[in-house]
C-alpha cells in the first residue's frame, strides 16, 4: 500500500493535526485541562466526593440545565466537571451536562473524546476512540457505577476514520450511515503503515499508556460485517426520556453520522462540526452541512476533540463565511498535509482545508 504509505507519513502529520485542534479549540481559550492550546495539564486535584457518578432521575435530569452563554462560563464548567476515575488508566472519564460522559484520550496527539449518553431505556456510546486503551473496559466500569449494567448499549460510529472506530472490536455491535467505504473501513481494519502516527503520545497527569501498547506492532482488527448494523438520514435512536435524530453529514466523511436530539438542544457533530476549522472534502459538501446544521436550535455542542463543549448557535454565521468563499471572498493558501499541500481557504477568522483524498483514505 505504498501510496497509503507515503500520504500519511505522520511525522510530518503531527504537526499539522496540532494546528487544525488548536483552530477547533480556538473559541476555548481553556478547556478541560490539557486540551488543545494548553502548554500544561491542569494540575487542580479532583476532591474524593466529587468523582461518585449518579444517575439522575427523569425529574432531575440535566438536560434543564441552563447552557453556558459565555466563554467564561463554558471554560469554569469544562474545568470544574466532574472527574470519574477508571482502572485503564488510559481514558480520562469526565461526567457533563445532560446525562452525558466524555471518554476522553489526552494521551495522544488528538485528544479523541467518545460520549457516553445516558438514556432511561437505552444508552448510546458515540464513538470508540483510538483502540489504545479498552474502551470497552472502561465503559463497563462507568456502567456499572452508575448501575447501568443491565440497559441495552448502543455504538455508534460518527465516522470511520481510524481515530473513531479504534475500540470497536470491544462490542458486538456497531452503528454507522451504511456506505462502502466506510464499510471497508471497518471490515478491514488497520495493521501497518501508521507506526509514526500512533507514536505521538502526549504526556498528561493520571493518564497511562497501557503497558501492551507497541506503535510498531498496534493494529485496528477487522470488525465482523456481521456486526454492523446501518442508520439513515431522518431515523431516531430512541432512549426512552430522549429521542435523537439522525443526520447524515458528507463534508468531512461520506459516512458522517451527526445526533440531534431536538427537545433538550444537544448536538453531537462528529468531526464534521468542530469551531473555525473545517477539515473538508470540498466547499460545496460543507455548504450542504453548514445549511442542515443552522437551522437546528443548539445549545449543547460536544465535539470530538480537544474540549468536549464548544460556544454554540455559530453554524448561520459560519455557513454566510462558506457561501461567501464559495463566491470567491477568500484569501488562498496552501496548507502541508502528509507529504502533499492542500488548498487552505480563510475569511474572518473561518479557515477551510480542502483534502477529499486524504479524508478517503
Amino acid at each position: 500500500m505504498p501510496f497509503l504509505l507515503d500520504r500519511y507519513n505522520f511525522v510530518r502529520i503531527a504537526a499539522v493535526m496540532t494546528i487544525k485542534y488548536l483552530a477547533w479549540m480556538a473559541l476555548v481559550l481553556v478547556g478541560v485541562g490539557g486540551c488543545e492550546g494548553s502548554s500544561q495539564p491542569m494540575t487542580e486535584s479532583v476532591s474524593p466526593e466529587t468523582t461518585t457518578p449518579a444517575v439522575m432521575s427523569d425529574s432531575q435530569t440535566e438536560a434543564t440545565v441552563t447552557a453556558p452563554t459565555q466563554l467564561g462560563q463554558l471554560t469554569d464548567l469544562l474545568r470544574s466537571a466532574r472527574r470519574i476515575p477508571n482502572s485503564t488508566k488510559w481514558f480520562e472519564i469526565i461526567a457533563l451536562p445532560n446525562d452525558v460522559y466524555a471518554l476522553w484520550e489526552p494521551g495522544h496527539m488528538e485528544k479523541v473524546n467518545s460520549f457516553l449518553i445516558i438514556g432511561s431505556k437505552k444508552d448510546v456510546l458515540y464513538d470508540t476512540g483510538m483502540g489504545i486503551g479498552s474502551i470497552g473496559q472502561a465503559v463497563s466500569e462507568l456502567r456499572l457505577a452508575l448501575d447501568r449494567g443491565s440497559v441495552p448499549l448502543m455504538v455508534i460510529n460518527s465516522h470511520n476514520h481510524l481515530d473513531h472506530n479504534g475500540g470497536n472490536a470491544d462490542f458486538e455491535q456497531a452503528w454507522i450511515i451504511k456506505d462502502e467505504w466506510a464499510i471497508r473501513k471497518l471490515t478491514e481494519g488497520i495493521s501497518a503503515g501508521f507506526e509514526t502516527y500512533w507514536s505521538e503520545l502526549t504526556p498528561y497527569e493520571g493518564v497511562e499508556v497501557p503497558r501492551d501498547f507497541n506503535p510498531a506492532t498496534f493494529a485496528i482488527r477487522p470488525f465482523p460485517y456481521e456486526g454492523i448494523r446501518f442508520l439513515q438520514d431522518g431515523d431516531v435512536v430512541d432512549l426512552g426520556n430522549r429521542q435523537f435524530k439522525v443526520l447524515h453529514t458528507v463534508s468531512h466523511s461520506p459516512d458522517g453520522l451527526s445526533l440531534y436530539d431536538e427537545t433538550n438542544h444537544v448536538f453531537f457533530g462528529g468531526d464534521t462540526f468542530g469551531g473555525d476549522f473545517f477539515l473538508t472534502r470540498n466547499l460545496e459538501l460543507l455548504e450542504q452541512d453548514l445549511a442542515r446544521a443552522a437551522l437546528l436550535e443548539i445549545d449543547w455542542h460536544y465535539v470530538s476533540h480537544g474540549a468536549q463543549l464548544i460556544q454554540t448557535m455559530r453554524e448561520g454565521w459560519r455557513l454566510s463565511i462558506v457561501r461567501r468563499m464559495l463566491d470567491g471572498e477568500r484569501e488562498e493558501g496552501t496548507l502541508p498535509f502528509a507529504g502533499n499541500e492542500f488548498p487552505l481557504y480563510t475569511l474572518e477568522g473561518v479557515q477551510v482545508a480542502v483534502a477529499a483524498e486524504f479524508l478517503t483514505y
